[in-house]
């Protein structure tokens, strides 16, 4: 039986056609009547199909014995760990309770709206978030700047000038809050019909960058001052579009003060890149009836990632290219979000404890995370849910990670497989696989370029004793009983965070959709599972300021900009790292070909005056510690720089720490540090 699907395993989203046969999964091919993917099928979906009977998959509940995990029941997995749940709270608080939750979590609407519910439950602010190691930075500036933080869309098939920051995305997904894998087809077809001119932004020279009008191979980490580069050349050669910004932003005066020490000339200098080159692409981007640069996480993953997310913020606002367009727009989805965004704002939320953020979207930077477990004293956190992540595989500073999950009273993992953070859980809950679960898209509809709404049925019966993350939160929740008093959070927003996590949120979705919907939830019943009303409206204005007016330096980009200093190059480290970059969009090890080793890449004129050739193994050495990879030449990236993903190795995390993060967002330095490479 053919069942029309779509996917919850990376940012594409693919719509899907499964083969389904006595409740195996058999096949996996694109649906080409999907507006989102339009017949393309990623890696990773192929991938999935195997995944499903995987021999490293947890299919039952295991809590660790005798220093080893050995399988037990659910009843005495729930009420063991709702015990100690309920212990830690009493003794100490609600803030000694946490969750951890991991990217995947956040594409199945009722997974994430049933942990966000249980945090608040819990009344903890101890809500760790890889959102912050994406969209963090874009959502907090654009808060700051708009009212409310809104995930701006980029409407890359309309622009007439495109910058696109990496390059790799055609080989991983168009980044966090960018639904689709078409974006490089609008891209092509717009430059067939147009003339549209794309100019990549990055360290290495992609096949993708290849076929572009313009590659700029800029230092690793400075991506916050090519944008600052751009800025300062719009607003210094009088290139803004000044009704644009006379009606409808404040702060004129004080940009351009703040603007002058940064020259173009000094920030293509510390991008390692031509001056004229970088004011060309900047002159382009504002006589351009239509623009838009595109970020990756790369953008956010420097020294200046909230300051990153700013100057690209206010170069779109200053060219006229905010909420428009062919620009960046704010999508009023099927479902519309934004009353809901503007009603937790970060301002006189909870704050975490020993790091001082506040919440964003009612969640803490995961990045926080250690430094929240080894504060001194009375308050800290003790006992952590780790819903669908690894954060001892995945964030910066791995080492004192691990010792702080370690040092935890009690630690929970809710996964699919092992990893590098199961193995110093005491309990690991077994999860079902996307296509063992029926969903309900809500929240990715407020960043898809369509007005689309899909649904999907359970393709298969769960592996084994495999859980649904919601289900397992709720019967937590239930049997943890948290009560109002010490809460973090206000009354009324505890009492409806408790109600929600143990509710029937099925119910209520499928109400919230009906009420939604001129044709009612049962449109969504049947074949193919989806309500698409057609492309988005990109001219849709809400800015959550009462004078309706756009902040272009909102007091905390001031405060970066004032404390700004260009990176210092270290004559014992002289090259430049990146972290932050994807071999491909696998969200773990059971959706990536065991055949890959992205390994360390280097130029190989940089390689032979370090006398070191392919597939040597060499060591990476930072000021934060040390790694070991498999030497890969690669002649397409700048011969300053390398690159090794950190994602793929847990012991790389040692190259960084989340003692330098940014002071605006919390997210730890991932790109721009300086390293040296060395023989083993």
């Amino acid at each position: 039986m053919i069942t029309p699907t779509f996917s919850r395993l990376s940012e594409g989203a693919s719509g899907l056609l499964a083969d389904v046969e006595d409740g195996r999964l058999r096949a996996l091919r694109a649906d080409p009547t999907d507006p989102i993917s339009e017949g393309l099928l990623s890696d990773v979906d192929r991938a999935s199909v195997a995944a499903l009977t995987d021999p490293r998959r947890i299919t039952t509940p295991m809590e660790r014995k005798d220093g080893r995990l050995v399988p037990t029941t659910w009843d005495a997995a729930l009420t063991g760990i709702a015990a100690e749940l309920r212990r830690l709270r009493s003794a100490h608080g609600a803030g000694a309770l946490g969750l951890y939750l991991g990217q995947g979590l956040q594409r199945s609407s009722e997974d994430w709206i049933r942990a966000l519910a249980v945090g608040v439950a819990l009344g903890t602010p101890h809500v760790f978030s890889e959102l912050s190691l994406g969209m963090g930075p874009k959502l907090r500036m654009a808060e700051l700047m708009l009212g409310h933080p809104v995930p701006l869309v980029s409407d890359l098939g309309r622009a007439h000038f495109v910058v696109v920051f990496g390059g790799d995305q055609p080989d991983t997904d168009w980044g966090p809050g960018t639904l689709g894998m078409a974006h490089g087809k609008w891209i092509a077809f717009s430059r067939k019909t147009k003339g549209t001119k794309v100019v990549v932004v990055g360290p290495r020279r992609t096949d993708f960058a290849a076929d572009m009008n313009q590659h700029l191979a800029i230092r690793p980490g400075t991506e916050a001052f090519f944008l600052l580069g751009m800025l300062s050349a719009v607003v210094g050669g009088d290139w803004h579009d000044r009704q644009f910004v006379d009606d409808y932003s404040t702060g004129w005066d004080a940009l351009v003060s703040q603007l002058r020490p940064w020259t173009v000339d000094r920030c293509a200098a510390i991008c390692g890149v031509d001056a004229a080159a970088l004011s060309g692409v900047a002159l382009k981007f504002s006589r351009a009836a239509m623009a838009v640069a595109h970020p990756d996480a790369s953008v956010f993953a420097g020294p200046h990632g909230g300051l990153a997310a700013w100057a690209w913020l206010a170069l779109h606002t200053v060219t006229a290219n905010t909420l428009r367009p062919g620009a960046l727009y704010d999508h009023v989805a099927p479902v519309d979000l934004h009353l809901a965004l503007a009603a937790l704002p970060s301002d006189g939320a909870p704050r975490t404890r020993a790091t001082d953020f506040p919440l964003l979207l009612l969640q803490a930077p995961a990045d926080c995370l250690a430094d929240e477990v080894l504060a001194p004293g009375e308050g800290r956190l003790r006992a952590l849910l780790c819903v669908q992540g690894d954060p001892a595989g995945r964030l910066a500073g791995g080492p004192r990670v691990r010792q702080a999950l370690a040092d935890l009273d009690l630690l929970v993992c809710l996964a699919h497989t092992e990893d590098a953070t199961t193995a110093l859980a005491r309990w690991v809950l077994p999860l079902t696989h996307p296509w063992e679960q029926a969903d309900l898209e809500l929240l990715d509809g407020a960043i898809s370029p369509r007005q689309l709404l899909r649904a999907t049925p359970a393709l298969v019966p769960p592996a084994g004793d495999c859980r649904r993350v919601s289900d397992i939160l709720a019967a937590l929740a239930k049997a943890a009983r948290p009560g109002l008093r010490g809460s973090a959070y206000g009354p009324h927003l505890a009492v409806v965070g408790r109600s929600l996590a143990t509710a029937d949120l099925d119910l209520w979705m499928k109400r919230l959709v009906d009420f939604a919907l001129d044709e009612g939830v049962e449109s969504l019943d049947a074949p193919p599972f989806r309500q698409d009303k057609g492309e988005a409206d990109r001219a849709t204005w809400r800015l959550g300021h009462e004078d309706g007016r756009i902040r272009l330096l909102p007091d905390a980009a001031a405060s970066l900009l004032q404390g700004l200093s260009p990176p210092v190059v270290d004559p014992d480290r002289p090259l430049w790292l990146r972290t932050s970059a994807r071999v491909d969009a696998a969200p773990d090890a059971l959706h990536r070909s065991p055949s890959v080793d992205p390994g360390l890449r280097m130029h190989p004129d940089t390689a032979a005056a370090l006398s070191l050739v392919e597939g040597a193994s060499v060591r990476v050495t930072t000021a934060h510690g040390q790694a070991q990879a498999t030497l890969h030449l690669d002649d397409r990236i700048r011969p300053d720089c390398v690159d090794l993903p950190v994602g793929f190795s847990a012991d790389a995390t040692a190259l960084t720490s989340a003692s330098h993060r940014d002071p605006i967002t919390g997210v730890a330095t991932r790109d721009g540090l300086a390293c040296r490479v060395e023989p083993v």
